[in-house]
């Protein structure tokens, strides 16, 4: 078997950053064609070296990058001989054609779909994904985006809050755990309610909903109004929304392992990434010491007192 080199993990790594700077540049079908062929012998290549999802993932995202844009390169869909005519012009098939411009038309959701899978992403996985309505966790419960919290989790939360007075994102069902004095189902709109006192804030696995939510409760902490709260995500370190909320709060516990979320079937599923919590607060020592019992826990200034 050939050894993997460092300088090709470097160069797959860097990949989708090195592919969008030179789709900027390119204009023509024939172009991103041309990059689409070196880009699918880098996969193959990494494929047969078994790389591992390191290095194969990127190369993925890469190769997903590249058929979007020629999606926005295709000439338009005219029917009849003419479409035909464009499909020979471009020399891919109609199923490819209409594949890319799918891809193409939510350009926006491919680097939430890369972040929300472990696996190496494909094309027909960000398809079902855009179908699905941007399930983050592809995998975690075939889509179901309604998945609440065990109660060992709520216990702690508990613990750090005293009480939870608000819970804006969640189910009939997750209050015979959660109790919180109000609650906001989906049918509710708690994204529409303002939000006060001591939150406890589990958004729904989609977007743009996490983000919203996520939004709402740094808004309503820098604002005051909540004077307490602890929120759960995945660890999607490397969103805008994961950003504002870790930047904004006064510690982060990473869970050891992925929790075991249960819906309202009775059903268990662990989606594909880790999760995080995120406190904000003035009981920064009692959130250490509680969540340190459930993975890691970091704090900016931590006060033992």
């Amino acid at each position: 078997m050939e050894l993997i080199t460092k300088s090709f993990a470097d160069q797959c790594i860097a990949f989708p950053s090195r592919v969008d700077s030179v789709l900027a540049k390119i204009t023509t079908v024939a172009g991103a064609k041309d990059l689409l062929g070196k880009a699918s012998a880098m996969q193959h290549y990494a494929d047969r070296l078994k790389a591992g999802i390191e290095v194969q993932k990127p190369i993925a995202v890469g190769v997903l990058k590249i058929k979007t844009k020629l999606g926005e390169l295709l000439p338009a869909e005219k029917g009849g001989r003419g479409n035909k005519v464009a499909r020979q012009a471009c020399d891919f098939g109609k199923v490819a054609i209409t594949a890319y411009r799918k891809m193409a038309a939510n350009a926006e959701k491919l680097d939430d779909y890369a972040n929300a899978t472990d696996d190496v992403p494909t094309q027909g996985e960000f398809l079902k994904y855009i179908a699905n309505g941007s399930i983050i966790a592809t995998k975690h419960g075939n889509g179901v985006v309604d998945w609440y919290t065990p109660e060992k989790y709520i216990d702690a939360v508990r613990k750090v809050l005293g009480e939870i007075d608000l819970d804006p994102a969640t189910s009939k069902c997750a209050q015979d755990i959660i109790k919180a004095t109000t609650h906001y189902t989906e049918a509710d709109d708690g994204l529409s309610k303002e939000w006060a006192g001591r939150v406890y804030l589990n958004p729904p696995f989609k977007m743009p909903d996490v983000q919203s939510f996520v939004y709402k409760l740094c808004d309503s902490i820098e604002s005051k109004a909540v004077s307490q709260a602890i929120m759960l995500t995945n660890n999607n370190t490397d969103t805008k929304w994961f950003h504002r909320a870790a930047s904004l709060s006064q510690g982060v516990c990473f869970t050891a392992g992925r929790i075991s979320f249960y819906n309202a079937a009775g059903d268990q599923s662990s989606p594909t990434n880790g999760q995080s919590f995120c406190y904000f607060g003035k009981r920064q020592a009692a959130f250490a010491r509680e969540f340190s019992k459930l993975g890691v826990v970091l704090c900016p200034t931590l006060k033992t007192k």
